[in-house]
């Protein structure tokens, strides 16, 4: 396993990260193997969310029986709309010490707001923050599905003033082209977005970076309306050829061009088997060549 950095959050961070928001489709026994697992492969981090309810239960379960939670790291989203807004210093505190109580845990490495709401300024976003900071409840936070325009401002605003600022973007990137979003509020980023994190070298945390299974050839209605295009199954192509010729799978590939990049990345990876760990975290200890990664992409 492969580790990063972040600013402002003095720990190394796995390159693969276990999502959790499918440990309710599993039988206790087969969650706490897959954690085990990743564990047991040099993983650390956990992305979970307010949103995913009772899977934080089963994460919190698994690490009152396994581990100390002082030596892994929690990327914990909130403030998630729930059909109206919940972008507020209320809301985000609430979330937080509700993801804690899930968890059994008291504190919290790296809190992602699940969404934004560009009506509120970012100048009280950027200070609420580092109030929940000051008084102990997070360390460093970022943003999922933001635009480059905010977080930029975000961290515009905070240099200006002395303020801590945005540690970490947490949109979808995927090698698949995204022709329709997964869900409503979330979002793909772009070339464009790219060359920016590229810039600014502010590290990417990407949910989906296997595109759900696209490149697994896995049939699925909503993940083909999402990535399914004629692009799509081209990068597909090359990503078997180039698998083929390194012993890996066209899935590994993708997943190997998320954490090429030219910027920091993690990958966020839906861990439900013991076979999931290996694939994934595999994948770390490959490299592609600055070409590679533009053929995959471009052919």
């Amino acid at each position: 396993m492969k580790y990063g950095r972040i600013p402002h959050l003095n720990k190394d961070i796995s390159k693969i990260v276990c999502g959790t928001d499918w440990l309710m489709g599993c039988t206790p026994s087969e969650s706490f193997a897959a954690l085990d697992a990743f564990v047991e492969a040099g993983g650390n981090c956990f992305d979970t969310a307010h949103c995913y309810g009772p899977n934080s239960n089963i994460l919190g379960a698994w690490l009152k029986l396994r581990h100390n939670a002082s030596k892994l790291v929690f990327l914990n989203k909130g403030n998630h709309p729930y059909g109206s807004p919940r972008f507020s210093a209320e809301f985000t505190r609430i979330d937080i010490l509700e993801n804690h109580d899930r968890l059994g845990i008291d504190h919290t490495d790296l809190y992602v707001f699940h969404r934004d709401n560009p009506s509120v300024p970012i100048e009280e976003v950027v200070d609420w923050m580092n109030d929940l900071i000051k008084v102990g409840y997070i360390t460093a936070y970022g943003g999922s599905n933001w635009s480059i325009e905010r977080l930029a401002a975000g961290n515009a605003y905070a240099a200006k003033t002395g303020k801590q600022g945005f540690s970490v973007n947490n949109p979808n990137l995927t090698l698949a082209e995204n022709v329709k979003p997964l869900w409503d509020g979330c979002l793909t980023i772009d070339e464009a977005g790219r060359k920016w994190h590229e810039e600014s070298q502010l590290a990417l945390f990407s949910w989906s970076s296997a595109a759900r299974g696209y490149f697994a050839e896995i049939n699925d209605e909503h993940m083909l309306a999402s990535y399914d295009s004629e692009v799509s199954r081209q990068r597909r192509e090359r990503a078997k050829e180039l698998g083929a010729k390194y012993g890996l799978s066209a899935t590994q590939i993708a997943l190997a061009w998320v954490l090429n990049q030219p910027f920091p990345t993690f990958a966020l990876c839906g861990l439900r088997k013991k076979s999931d760990v290996e694939e994934n975290c595999k994948v770390t200890e490959f490299t592609l060549t600055r070409e590679e990664v533009l053929y995959l992409e471009k052919g």
